[in-house]
């Protein structure tokens, strides 16, 4: 009776983790990483070292899904909060294709205006690539953002990306 338990909970949990492995991951929206990346600047603007502090360490309010915040400084291009780029320059930062990205979002951030950089990145454990954006701007002498897939509202499907032939 306790072999034929074990080999039901087996089969079972076989089962589920192939229906949950064959379901689509949930990835943030485009208007959901607009909306952390406006309650972030309310964070930035009420106090800049524990916003940042808020940032690096995950907290809920500032990490859903695969959103999160990350900021650089305006001046250096050195990363200030981001979950693993921490010192690097995102000047250097460069895209699944190689178009340098981080330059863009460095250039195009400006103080009272969320810019939009589009970019291909691969989606999370896969090498498959899709469409992302990254919503920026400038708080002071730091830059933040929030990223997200571009995602297709009928389907609920992340825009591929499509190779070039060139």
């Amino acid at each position: 009776m306790t072999k034929q338990m074990l080999a039901c909970v087996s089969l079972l949990s076989l089962a589920f983790a192939g229906y949950a492995s064959a379901a689509a991951p949930e990835y943030g929206t485009l208007a959901e990483a607009k909306a952390m990346l406006t309650r972030a600047v309310a964070a930035m603007k009420t106090n800049q070292l524990d916003a940042i502090a808020r940032f690096n360490h995950n907290d809920p309010e500032f990490r859903d899904r695969d959103l999160f915040v990350f900021c650089f400084d305006g001046g250096n291009g050195k990363f200030t909060a981001h979950e693993a780029l921490v010192t690097y320059d995102v000047r250097e930062f460069r895209d699944s294709i190689g178009a340098p990205v981080g330059e863009d979002m460095y250039n195009t951030a400006q103080q009272g205006r969320i810019s939009e950089v589009v970019y291909i990145a691969p989606l999370p454990g896969s090498t498959e690539l899709a469409m992302k954006s990254a919503y920026v701007t400038r708080i002071r002498d730091q830059v933040c953002g929030v990223s997200a897939y571009q995602v297709d509202g009928l389907t609920k499907s992340v825009k591929m990306a499509q190779p070039q032939r060139w």
